[in-house]
């Protein structure tokens, strides 16, 4: 077991994962309707109450608002525009599937504020603190979201379990949209209580492109990657750079992102933070559990897309600020994963061999890290950004010699070096790092290689290096300290530190 203990003083406010913050129930006309009862809906998968459901929306929105109960049965229902001041009620018996579709067209069953003016108010749940169940195994288009959050403020999802059958987006999803020239997103929510099973690569119970102030609490998965703050819609992207408005740093992206108690098993992350070419705000996690996942957290770095936009000066995706704090790994051998994270096994575990069933780039295999780490936003200057605290733990990791990849991440030090280290874009790998007598390197080009003092003087050359063949580097002789390694390639020279204790 590998326990990584980092501690650092930030400022956070208290009670930052208050629901209060996030949601507030407001009082409507109470016209409360059963959908059964009251609107004839016939609790059975062969009949579409896609009519019914939204006749129902319509009324319960013209008469001031109220709960729409859903009772115990079977719902067939797609494309359901939710409605301002209308909150669902399911039944923990209800099943909803998604009606057959006559094209492959992607679509949602819930739509709030998709093609529709902004919405306010709502809220799909159960009452009763028990969950209903949505099934997707039998559609007959896999291109399905369960909700599709875009333009709604003041909202509630929460508490149902996902049957998937390889679907390809997340069960919930947050975009952005114009309205009345004023690109307009998701705002102050909570996303709660909700699994779901048979996931694939990529997709899990969230995705978000562009939100702020939302809550996501109590979220399992099993396959694919639970909590995906990822920007990298190319409408989104093609929004920044010489794009934006004046004064403005960012179109829509992310902010106020808010994690709790996030899990994944036999998946690929729980809880993964990709920029693309967007700068967002704030992301605060605590509580991710992973358990034969590739990695319980990815932490990437922004980039431009080819897709994207060439045209408009667009610049790697950041976030402002970023804490990850309580995570738990725990290695297994039915990860998901994809060559791009091969680099960080360590050199006593083969790369993976076997392709899944669904895509041929997606690989299932051994375990990597509890973390990966490798943002170019790490730090901005002398600011650090990114924040690991305590406790993190990595169970059954028992070649991987820390629980943060790449290992030199595991403390993250803001300050210039005056050799002019080049951390965030180094063509090599170190580990453990901290060291005693050696450290492995693996490298991503062909070069020679040196190590230097604290004060950036040529100790010794150590060896030549081969592209992507492991290297055991011996360094019995040399005192405890602070060194570098200096790789030199055929046109750039790459430095890194490393510790010997």
């Amino acid at each position: 077991m590998s326990t990584v203990f980092i501690f650092m003083t930030i400022n956070t406010f208290a009670q930052i994962d208050n629901e209060a913050n996030f949601y507030t129930p407001i009082a409507n006309a109470n016209y409360n309707r059963d959908l059964v009862a009251d609107y004839g809906a016939d609790n059975n998968f062969a009949t579409d109450d896609s009519t019914v459901l939204q006749s129902a929306i319509d009324d319960i929105n013209a008469n001031g608002g109220g709960i729409l109960t859903i009772p115990a049965g079977n719902y067939s229902i797609s494309e359901i525009n939710l409605k301002s001041n209308v909150h669902l009620d399911m039944d923990d018996d209800a099943v909803i599937r998604p009606s057959l579709r006559s094209n492959q067209s992607n679509y949602a069953i819930f739509n709030l504020g998709d093609i529709t003016a902004p919405i306010q108010n709502i809220s799909i749940t159960s009452s009763s603190g028990n969950r209903f169940r949505v099934d997707l195994t039998q559609n007959n288009n896999p291109n399905v979201i369960v909700v599709k959050c875009r333009k709604v403020t003041n909202f509630l999802i929460s508490s149902f379990n996902v049957d998937d059958s390889l679907t390809k987006f997340s069960a919930v999803t947050f975009g952005g949209d114009f309205f009345s020239s004023v690109y307009t997103y998701p705002e102050n929510g909570i996303v709660k209580d909700i699994d779901i099973q048979n996931a694939q690569y990529g997709y899990g119970v969230v995705q978000t492109q562009s939100a702020e102030n939302v809550l996501f609490k109590n979220l399992s998965a099993t396959g694919g990657a639970t909590l995906r703050f990822e920007t990298g819609a190319t409408g989104l992207n093609d929004l920044q750079g010489d794009n934006l408005p004046p004064g403005e740093t960012k179109v829509g992206g992310l902010d106020n992102m808010v994690g709790r108690n996030i899990s994944c098993t036999n998946g690929n992350s729980a809880v993964m933070l990709s920029p693309h070419a967007v700068h967002n705000g704030s992301v605060d996690v605590e509580g991710v559990t992973s358990v034969s996942s590739g990695f319980a957290v990815r932490v990437e770095g922004g980039f431009i897309a080819s897709k994207y936009d060439q045209t408009i000066n667009l610049t790697d995706g950041t976030f402002d600020y970023v804490r990850i704090k309580d995570v738990t790994a725990t290695y297994g051998n039915t990860a998901e994963l994809k060559s791009k994270h091969f680099k960080f096994y360590p050199p006593e575990i083969s790369n993976p061999t076997t392709i899944s069933s669904y895509d041929p780039k997606v690989y299932i295999g051994p375990s990597i890290a509890g973390l990966v780490v490798e943002g170019n936003y790490l730090c901005n200057g002398n600011t650090q950004t990114v924040f690991i605290e305590a406790p993190i733990v990595a169970n059954g990791f028992i070649y991987q010699p820390t629980a943060i990849v790449p290992s030199e991440n595991e403390t993250i030090s803001c300050g210039s070096l005056t050799i002019g280290e080049n951390e965030l874009k180094t063509a090599f790998e170190l580990f453990p790092n901290p060291t005693s007598t050696y450290v492995n390197m693996r490298s991503s080009v062909n070069g020679h290689v040196s190590i230097l003092d604290a004060r950036g003087a040529l100790l010794k050359t150590v060896s030549a290096i081969k592209k992507s063949k492991a290297e055991k580097l011996d360094l019995s002789g040399l005192s405890s300290g602070l060194y570098f390694l200096q790789l030199k390639s055929e046109n750039e020279i790459h430095v890194k530190k490393f510790i010997i204790k």
